[in-house]
Parts: C-alpha cells; structure tokens; sequence
C-alpha cells in the first residue's frame, strides 16, 4: 500500500509537470515556475546556514571564514540562476539529431554528478571510514541513488527540478543521520520510518551542533543544485508532439518505479551482494557498506507475506472460535480473583546464552550434573524444555517471541522484527502490564542500541529501560555484568516501590566467545571425547557460566522468600551458545531430522513464585513449550487477564504443542516440518492469527 501511494504520488506530480507544459504554454513555464523559483533553494540554504551560525550550532572554532564564503556563493548562485533562466530556460531550440544528442549527454553527466554528490553528502558527515568502503557497496549506492534521481528527472518532464528535490532529500538524510549517530549511536533504521512522529517529540532535547565540514557540504549541494538548472528540456513542435513526449516521460518515471520494485521485493541484497543486514550491532556495518545498502537490506525485512487464502474475516472467525473453546475448558476464576486482591510483581528473566546441554545433547557423553538448582526445585508452578527459533546468536527473536506472544516460524529465520518493523501497534506483554497499571521496566547491561532495542523497548510499551549506564561499577563475570548484579537491581526496584511491577530482565554474563578459562567451583574439568582440546576448553569455560547462573539464581530466589510481597518469576535461556552445535555434529554426523536438529533449539525455563498461587499445586509440574506461548503461559499462571490471541493460542496446543523457525511438534510429540504440503491445519489457523494480530499492524 506505501509503495502504491508512492507510485500514486510520483505520477501525480508527472502529470502536473506535463500540465504545465502544456496548458500554462513554454514561455509561461519557463518564466512563472523556473524563474521565480530558481534562486529559492540557495536563499533557503544561506538562511539556514545564518541561522545555525547565530544560534551557535556549528563546532566551537572560527567558522566566520567558511560561513562567510558559503553564504556569498549561495547568494551568487541565487542571482546567476535568475539571470540564467531568463536568458537559457526561454530559449526553445527546435530538435536536430546533434542536439539531441547533447541534451541526452549533458543531462546524463548532470544526473551522474548528481548522484556522485548525493552518496556523499548520505555519509561524508557521519562515516569515518567512507574511503574504506569496497567498490562493490559504492556501486550499489550509487545505482540505487541514480535509479531515483532519473525516475525524478523523467517525472518532472526532463528538468532539473524534480532531480533537484532528490538531492535536497539525500543531503537531508545526511545530516539527519548524522545527528542520530552523534546521540544515539546508532544509524537510522526502517522502522524508524515509522516512528517519525515520536522522534520528533523527543528531538528537542538535544543540542543539534554541526562540525565545520557541513558548510562546505552544503557549498557543494549549493554547485550541484545550479548546475541542475541548466537541465532545461527540448519538446517537438506541435500541441500533439508535445502531449505525446509529456506522456511517454511520465511512462518511462512509472516503468522505471515498478522495475525498482520488483527487484527491490524479489533480489535479496544480503544473499545476492553479501550485505550484513547488521541487526546486532547496525552501526559499524552501516559504515562499511554504506547507508543505503544497508537500509535497504533491512528494508526488505520489513514485508511480512500473506498467508495463502487469508481475509480477516475469515482469521476473526478462527479466533473467535478458540476463544470460545479456551474460555469452555479452562477456568481461571480462581487464580484471576488472586490476581487482582494481590498484584504480584512479575520478573521475566532472559538468561543470556543459558540452557542445560546435558538433557539435550545426550549428556554431553560425561557425567555433567547440569543446573543443580534450577533442576531440584521441587516448588516451581511449572518448569520445562523450550523451543527457540536461534542458536549461537539472535537473542532478540527470543525476547520478540517472548514479549509478542508471536512465532519466528512465520516470519523466517532471517527477520529480526525489532530492526525490521514499528511494533508500536502490537499488544505485548509490558503493554498488557502497563494497561492492568503496572510499572513496567526493561533491563540489559549492555549498549541501549544494540538490536535496536532503545526502539524496540519504547515501541513495546516499556515505561523505562535500565542499559549499561545504569550498572556501573556492578560487579563483572566473563563477558560483563553478572547475572547477581541484576538480580541486586530487580530486588532493590521491588524493595523501593511497592506498586505493581513488571520487570524485563535480559542478563549478559554467559554471551559468547568462551575462550575466557573460566573453571566453576564445585564442578570438575570435563575432558570430551569426540572433540579436540580447543573446544573441550570452550565447552568447560560454558559451563562454568552456567554454573555462576544457577548459583546466582539460587541466591535470588532465596532472596525473594524473604520479600514480604508477592512475586512471580520466569527464568528462561534465550538459546545455545554457538559451540553446542560442534558437540551436536559429532554426535550426530550428517543427521538432518527434524526431531533431531530441534535439540539445538532447546533451552529450559521454569516459573516459580514466593506465594501459593491459586488453583497451582507448585510441585514443580513439567510442560514443554515454545517460546512464543511462554508469556501466555505465564499470565494464565498468575491469573492476569489473557488476549483473545493468547487464549487462541493456548486453545490450540492439544494439536500444536511447540513451534518455532525450525518446525512445529503436534499431539504426539514429533517435530514436522513447517513448509510441508500436508502440515496441521491448526498450524495454517495459527498463522492466520498471527496475521491478524500482527502482520496487518506493522
């Protein structure tokens, strides 16, 4: 729908540009529209420069010199280009083969110029390491660059006036990146699109200091935007002739903006150009590959398809009918009435990297204990095996499953939603709590950006967000802040406001590599068969980690029997560090089952609370779930109120127990694969709701 209205908008302004042509007459073109306006893009660059210069928004030094010079040569183009229009743009010569020929020449030079200048004005302000960049993601840039600016020069009927906004766009967008680099490192992103009208709100809190450079960049836009007017077009005698090149330029913009389209949905830019699609980390591969490589990459993320034979009504009507079979077969009454006389606080802890390989990796072929606590908890209200959609990396698809109620499985292994899409109209877990008057906080002792979660959080209805600059001087374990130093922080947050809280927990200490030694205490060093020494070590520094993660929970939940308010807590692993899948392949060599592979997608969780739940008999029942029906799960344990969504969800797990990227497991417990022929029918019902309540919103 956004690309049609676009389309809808550019032959819109084609089709005014050749109404100027034709009904306003040549000479009346030419002297109302170019004349007059020519100079207004160079008196609005000079008045910006002289009001950021007497605001002080340039970087501390002498900056009369370069201010001075550039609003003097703006000027200058200002006046030459109202003269020049007069005497060049009214002059219309007719036609010949060798003027064609150097209007085409003239006109291409102009675009390529253009184009040149554009690329760098998108990164010469914020990108340190532009001349570094492979001429393979210059090409790409640039192509992409060109391709818009000749569809502006064709709609705009073959003048530099369209061209001329594009590149006002791209400089724009320079200096806006720019700018999100300098305060929040990091680049500007799809969804952020999306999210224009907040960004506005919060933008007044910054102070918008440009370095000496901006002036000469805007110099040269200034020299690049004269040198566009020269681009005056040449019709054929006759009203006929006229209407007929009018409509083939409009045409040739409108064939140019579909052919763009279809190769920006059906090229992959990651698998064809190798672009990192840079969700982890977006900032240094922006720099890398360059901006417009590397928005597009994420862009083509963002389309979430269609199930076949879906209408709304039709996923309303499936929903409404496991509703009605939720609400039939599992009376909540009792834990709901709790629920609303206590207003427990309720903890979700995302274990970095944690997950208990003995069960799953057959023991690892020793006598490895696995989590000693988590494992003897004999009072948990329920415990289990979860089902992931990442291995080794992609902790933020967990926490989207998570936090959404929606799986990865419909969306592919390739999509990370909390870069690709505005998920500031989903419901969510911290938007249920906020809605039912809880606090809701988020937490991570790391970099805000990093997977764009200072978006991502906000955009899910996060009231605040606790990043690194909030844990300094915690105490560190392997690769950062401990998982002891949060939960220090959750129990001084549930000490300090007594209200009803929600707290997001995304721990750190376990993140890969293991190359650190770190042995555990109490646990012997493990000498594998199968494997080399290398990995014998990394697999021991792991589990060391793990290890310090169930002694430090241990110590929380000791913690919490003393609070004197109710609390529920969730302990999961977001996925397998990386190097379980070397011990998997040893053991497994060419085995590609799906039962089997799903082991690597296994991590655990268990929900536990300080109080006697409700209807919940707390011996520690097991349930093996997939992580996108966790947080349901969850809330129907603590008795809060559940989403029509998240009781059709439940109501489908006698016949879809788990799913995730990889597969889902039916009834009777074997894994099948998602993209068979003859899949469950209730997968195919839960991707229409997954649509519903989420693909059509973003």
């Amino acid at each position: 729908m956004r690309l049609l209205l676009f389309a809808t908008l550019l032959l819109s302004i084609s089709a005014y540009m050749a109404y100027r042509v034709l009904g306003g007459g040549r000479r009346r073109l030419i002297s109302q529209v170019v004349s007059y306006l020519s100079p207004a893009p160079f008196v609005a660059l000079a008045m910006f420069i002289v009001l950021w210069a007497l605001a002080g928004k340039f970087e501390t030094g002498d900056v009369f010199f370069p201010t001075a010079i550039t609003i003097c040569c703006l000027i200058l183009f200002a006046v030459l280009s109202y003269f020049r229009t007069v005497v060049a743009l009214q002059r219309w010569i007719a036609p010949n083969p060798v003027f064609v020929a150097y209007i085409v020449a003239r006109d291409a030079l102009l675009i390529l110029i253009a184009s040149i200048y554009s690329f760098v004005a998108l990164e010469v302000l914020w990108n340190d390491w532009l001349m570094q960049m492979q001429v393979n993601y210059v090409l790409i840039g640039l192509t992409a660059i060109a391709v818009t600016l000749v569809m502006l020069y064709f709609a705009g009927q073959r003048t530099g006036i369209l061209v001329s906004v594009g590149v006002l766009f791209f400089t724009g967008i320079g200096f806006v990146q720019f700018f999100v680099v300098s305060y929040k490192g990091a680049p500007i992103i799809p969804s952020d699109v999306f999210a224009i009208g907040t960004a506005a709100a919060v933008s007044g809190g910054y102070d918008y200091i440009l370095p000496e450079s901006a002036l000469w960049l805007i110099l040269a836009c200034g020299v690049v935007l004269f040198l566009l007017q020269f681009m005056n077009p040449v019709f054929s005698d006759g009203r006929h002739a006229v209407i007929r090149e009018c409509a083939l330029n409009s045409l040739v913009s409108g064939g140019m903006l579909i052919l763009a389209i279809c190769c920006f949905q059906s090229i992959s830019l990651a698998d064809t150009f190798g672009l990192d699609k840079a969700f982890w980390q977006p900032l240094p591969p922006y720099k890398t590959q360059g901006f417009i490589p590397s928005f597009l990459a994420l862009a083509q993320e963002m389309n979430v398809q269609i199930p076949v034979g879906y209408t709304e009504q039709s996923a309303q009507s499936i929903e409404d009918r496991l509703v009605e079979q939720y609400d039939a077969n599992f009376s909540t009454d009792e834990t709901q009435m709790q629920f609303v006389e206590q207003r427990p606080a309720v903890v979700a802890i995302m274990n970095e990297s944690y997950a208990d390989l003995g069960p799953v990796l057959d023991g690892l072929w020793v006598d490895y204990p696995g989590s000693s606590f988590q494992n003897s908890l004999t009072d948990a209200a329920l415990m289990g095996n979860l089902s992931v959609s990442v291995h080794g990396g992609g902790t933020a698809n967990s926490e989207f499953e998570f936090l959404t109620g929606n799986t990865m499985g419909f969306l592919g292994t390739a999509c990370y939603p909390y870069s690709a899409f505005n998920l500031a109209n989903i419901a969510s877990l911290p938007r249920q709590f906020s809605d039912l008057g809880y606090r809701t906080i988020a937490m991570h002792p790391n970099l805000a950006t990093n997977w764009s979660r200072d978006k991502a959080y906000p955009a899910l209805g996060f009231d605040e967000f606790l990043d690194i600059d909030d844990f300094q001087g915690s105490n560190l374990f392997h690769s950062g802040v401990s998982d002891a130093a949060t939960y220090d922080k959750i129990l001084e947050l549930l000490r300090e406001d007594p209200s009803p809280q929600f707290i997001f927990d995304l721990t750190m200490q376990n993140h890969g590599g293991y190359t650190l030694g770190m042995t555990a205490q109490g646990l012997p060093y493990f000498d594998f068969p199968m494997t080399d020494d290398g990995m014998d070590a990394q697999m021991n520094d792991y589990l060391a980690c793990v290890e310090e993660s169930d002694r430090a929970l241990s110590d929380f939940i000791a913690e919490l029997r003393t609070l004197e308010r109710p609390v529920i807590v969730l302990v999961f692993g977001d996925h397998q560090p990386a190097i379980s899948s070397v011990f998997f392949d040893a053991m497994h060599p060419g085995v590609e089952d799906i039962s089997t592979v799903e082991r690597l997608y296994t991590t655990q969780y268990v929900i536990w609370a300080n109080y006697d739940i409700a209807g919940n008999a707390q011996v520690s029942e097991r349930e093996d779930l997939s992580a996108n029906m966790l947080g349901a799960r969850l809330l129907e344990i603590v008795g809060a109120p559940l989403t029509d969504y998240q009781k059709a969800v439940l109501a489908l797990r006698d016949r879809v127990s788990a799913i995730n990227a990889i597969g889902y497991r039916n009834a009777e417990g074997l894994w099948l694969d998602l993209l068979a022929d003859d899949r469950l029918s209730a997968v195919n019902d839960l991707e229409f709701l997954q649509y519903l309540n989420f693909g059509s919103r973003v």
